[in-house]
This record gives C-alpha cells, sequence and structure tokens, in this order.
C-alpha cells in the first residue's frame, strides 16, 4: 500500500525511491515477521510455562493429596483395627462363651424356640457394652468378659436346709423353686392357688400368655436380654384370667449353683475365671381387674461360692384395671454377677408396686422399663441398696408416660459401706406431651460411710407436658453426729449405733416386703455386710 501511494505521488521517483523502500520494506518485512515468530514462539513458550507450572504444582499437589489421602488411611487404618481389634474381642467373647451354651433345639416348646431364633439372630451383631457406652459408663463388665462361661445345671442337687431356711409362712402353697433358670416341679408348691390362676412352664401355658412372650424385650430390651433370649430354657409363667386376685404372696426363689465343669475348669487354669451361666426368665400375664404379688429372691446354693453369673429377666404385662406387687430380693453369694432385666407394660387404671432390696453379688445391675399406656396409670418404686467391699451395685430405670392423670413415684436408697464399694443410680422419668396431669416425684438419698465410697447419681426428669406437677432431688451425706451421739449418751456402743442409723435407713424401703422372716435375712445381711467392713478396715 505505501509503495503504491509513493509511485502514484511521485512516479519520477519510483526508480530511486521506490526500490530501495521495498527493499528497506522487505527487510521490515522480514524484521516483522522474525519479530512475531519470537513473540509468538515466547507466547506459547510462557503460556506453557505457565501450563507446566500448573501441572507441575497440580502434580505436586496430586502427590501430596495421595500421601496425605494414605497418610489418613493409615491412620483411619490403624484406629479402626484397634476398635476392630476391640469388638473383635467382644465378638471372640460371645462366639466362645456363649455360643457353645444354646440349648439344643428340640428340648424347647415352639414360643421358646422362636425367642430363642429372634435373640440368636440378634447376637450376631451384638457388641458387648463398655464404660464407652452411655448406658454403662459407670459399670464396668471386664470381670465378666474376662472370665469363662460354663452351662449350668438344671439338675443340680439342692440341699433340703437351705430350701427349709428359705421359707416364709406367708407363702405357704404358693412356692416356685427354678434351680439355675429352669422350674423344679418337684421343689415348688403351688396347691394353694385359686382356680383359674396358671403356675408354670411353657409347656402348657395359655396361649394369651405365651403370645405375649418377648414382646417387650425384643423392643426395649438391651444387651442383657439378648443374651437371655439366646440362653432361656424355659419360662416360668404367672398368669391370670379377668376379675382373678391371689391373696398371699407368690414366692419364686431362684437358686443358683457352680456347676462340676465350672469346678474342673477353675482348678485346671488359675488364670481365667470359670462361672456357671443361666438366664431364668418371668412372665407376668394379669388380665382385666386380676391382682397377685411376686416376691423374687435370688441366693447361691451353699457349695456355690459365687461363682455363677445369671441373666434373669421379667417382663410383666398388666391389662386394664390390674393390681401387680413386686418384690425383688438379691442375696447371692460374694463374687456372683447378676444382670438383671424388668419390663413392664401399664394399660389403663393399672398398678405396679416394686420394692427391691439388693444386698449380694459383687457386681449387679438391674435395668427397669416401665410403660404407661393408659390413663389414670399408677407406678410406684421403692429400691435399696447396699455396696460393701468389691461390690457394684447398679440401677438403671426409664419411666415413660404418655396418657393423663398417671402418678409415679421413685424412692431410691443406697449405701456405699466400703472403700472400694460403688452405687450408681441413672433414674429416667418421661412426662411425654400428652401425659397431663401427672404427678411424679422421684427422690435419691445416698449415705457414704467411709472415705472413697462412690456413688454415681442422675436422676432425670424430662417434662414435655405442661400441666403437670413433677419433683425430683438427690442427696449425698455420711450418718449424723447427732444422731450417733444419741444413741452414745444412752449407752450404745459406736458401732452399733452406726449399724441401727443404716439399717433404719434402709428400712423404709425394706419394711415394705412386710414379712418377717425375708425382712429378717435381708437385715441380717445388712449387719454381716457392715462387720465385714469393719474387719478389712
Amino acid at each position: 500500500l505505501l509503495v503504491s501511494i509513493l509511485t502514484v505521488v511521485s512516479p519520477t521517483r519510483r526508480a530511486t525511491v521506490a526500490v530501495p523502500f521495498v527493499h528497506d520494506l522487505v527487510i521490515a518485512r522480514r524484521f516483522i515477521v522474525r519479530f512475531v515468530c519470537w513473540l509468538s514462539c515466547k507466547s506459547v513458550f510462557t503460556m506453557s510455562h505457565c501450563f507446566s507450572s500448573r501441572r507441575l504444582a497440580a502434580g505436586h499437589q496430586h502427590r501430596a493429596g495421595i500421601a496425605v489421602a494414605k497418610q489418613r488411611a493409615k491412620l483411619s487404618c490403624r484406629s479402626n483395627t484397634a476398635a476392630s481389634a476391640t469388638t473383635t474381642a467382644q465378638d471372640k467373647w460371645l462366639a466362645k462363651n456363649v455360643v457353645p451354651l444354646f440349648p439344643a433345639a428340640d428340648s424347647a416348646s415352639s414360643q421358646i424356640q422362636a425367642l430363642q431364633d429372634s435373640c440368636r439372630s440378634a447376637l450376631t451383631s451384638l457388641r458387648m457394652p463398655s464404660t464407652r457406652n452411655e448406658e454403662y459408663r459407670f459399670t464396668e463388665i471386664t470381670g465378666l468378659l474376662a472370665a469363662s462361661l460354663t452351662p449350668a445345671a438344671a439338675d443340680a442337687a439342692v440341699s433340703a436346709q437351705q430350701l427349709s431356711q428359705l421359707k416364709f409362712p406367708e407363702a405357704a402353697g404358693s412356692r416356685a423353686v427354678l434351680v439355675n433358670g429352669v422350674y423344679r416341679a418337684d421343689l415348688s408348691d403351688v396347691t394353694a392357688l385359686p382356680q383359674g390362676a396358671y403356675v408354670g412352664t411353657a409347656a402348657g401355658g395359655p396361649a394369651g400368655a405365651l403370645a405375649q412372650l418377648g414382646t417387650l424385650s425384643n423392643t426395649s430390651g438391651g444387651p442383657f436380654a439378648v443374651l437371655n433370649g439366646s440362653l432361656v430354657q424355659d419360662v416360668l409363667i404367672v398368669s391370670l384370667p379377668s376379675g382373678a386376685h391371689i391373696h398371699q404372696p407368690m414366692h419364686v426363689l431362684h437358686i443358683s449353683t457352680a456347676s462340676v465343669g465350672a469346678a474342673t475348669a477353675a482348678d485346671s487354669s488359675s488364670k481365667a475365671r470359670v462361672l456357671a451361666a443361666s438366664a431364668p426368665r418371668l412372665l407376668i400375664s394379669l388380665a382385666d381387674g386380676a391382682a397377685c404379688e411376686v416376691v423374687e429372691e435370688y441366693v447361691s446354693a451353699a457349695a456355690a461360692q459365687g461363682s455363677h453369673v445369671s441373666m434373669p429377666l421379667a417382663e410383666v404385662v398388666l391389662g386394664p384395671g390390674a393390681s401387680f406387687k413386686h418384690g425383688y430380693v438379691n442375696r447371692e453369694a460374694q463374687g456372683a454377677i447378676h444382670f438383671k432385666a424388668t419390663l413392664v407394660a401399664q394399660a389403663e387404671r393399672s398398678c405396679y408396686q416394686l420394692t427391691e432390696a439388693r444386698v449380694g453379688g459383687s457386681l449387679t445391675r438391674h435395668d427397669l422399663g416401665i410403660h404407661q399406656l393408659g390413663p389414670d396409670t399408677t407406678t410406684s418404686m421403692k429400691h435399696f441398696l447396699l455396696a460393701g467391699a468389691g461390690q457394684l451395685q447398679d440401677l438403671h430405670s426409664k419411666l415413660v408416660l404418655n396418657h393423663p392423670r398417671g402418678q409415679a413415684n421413685q424412692l431410691h436408697k443406697c449405701i456405699a459401706s466400703a472403700a472400694t464399694g460403688r452405687g450408681v443410680f441413672d433414674g429416667n422419668v418421661k412426662v411425654n406431651r400428652f401425659a397431663q396431669k401427672t404427678d411424679a416425684c422421684q427422690l435419691s438419698r445416698n449415705l457414704l460411710l467411709v472415705p472413697k465410697a462412690t456413688v454415681n447419681v442422675k436422676p432425670n426428669l424430662q417434662i414435655v407436658a405442661d400441666d403437670v406437677k413433677c419433683t425430683h432431688g438427690c442427696t449425698v451425706s455420711d450418718l449424723s453426729e447427732e444422731e450417733l451421739f444419741y444413741f452414745r449418751a444412752r449407752g450404745v456402743s459406736y458401732e452399733q449405733a452406726r449399724q441401727a442409723l443404716v439399717y433404719s435407713f434402709g428400712a423404709e424401703v425394706v419394711q415394705d416386703l412386710q414379712y418377717d422372716k425375708l425382712v429378717g435375712r435381708i437385715q441380717q445381711d445388712v449387719v454381716d455386710s457392715l462387720k465385714k467392713t469393719v474387719e478389712d478396715a
């Protein structure tokens, strides 16, 4: 274009001007082409360099991410390995100690076999609890996991003298004896029961009662309820039709023994403790308006020496207007392990009263679950626990109120009489939205008789309804010095004064059992435990 313009403007100088200009233009064009090529190459190099840098940075980040991921995976594997090691150890304990104890399938009724099958299927995914579980935060069960289990013989011999000593006259003719969880008709006497009442095993039980077997434990039972259902051999059924009443108490005596295999294994291995395992099961079924009283008493055979573990479970189904008075006494020998579950379903206008006294065993726990399923329902719970030397007494209770005008009253008393004794109480009362006009009271009182004695108390009252009357409280203290001075000023020794005050502390609960011989046995156990604590000190 410039050449054309110069030629038109100055045609005479085209030869002298145009040629050198064109020559210079060629050179300039070559320079421009080279410059553009250089710029292009530089841009491409810069872009490729940036892209390479980005790829290099991305590669570094990718490799760093892989390294971090590998490190995290390694740490996760380590933590998962540690966690799986714990659960595997527990699973191995179940596989080694529980599965071999399964009763033969042909020895149980169809209802018992169905319960066993459902619990054994749940056993495959069961993990034994530890202190990392909130429900077992203060319940250390390593003593059980460190032991080996062996089946307890259902036909074990029981001393006639011991059976005679464990009677009380008010229950004459209404006594059921279970040895290692199996009902023994040859040791029982149920001749005084009224017509229509059934006390016996599942083989001849009423169809309505058998239909209720496992309905509560399958929905609200804990891990030891699963173990009970897996190991249960039979069930003791107490069933009353509509309007039936048993006017005298029904004494259900549970005797635990150490089997011959346990003794032999204990002699051959000094490292692992061998415990004879049993799974007693009780089903209470009261129809509309029925009423009765059952007193459960757990003891160890004279030769057992506490070498046994018992995992009893009681299901209580109360119809409309039914009334049930429940006594629970644990007097097992030192060293025994005891995990009990009591599950209660109350229909409208029903009444459930529980009186509990636990002074025996080394590791005992009671899981109590109550559901009020109708209006105008009444629930009363009283507990007395004595934690002596090397004893852990644990109580976990859950009461759920879903309907109006319900009443609930819970009194918990615990004495820790030794430095190695521990009491645990976790009481939960939940008043839901529709439980209006509810009247609920919860009180926990605890005595620490020596330094380093421990109680872990957690009263818990959850209120969702807005028109209720609910209270709860907790006290932890030693014996009053003024009360001790009152006894000493009247010539009573210091130890006798402490024993009197300790027993009077628990008498508010124990006296509700009403029967002199039974109350006397509990009182003697309290005195013996306090004497042992003084001797050890």
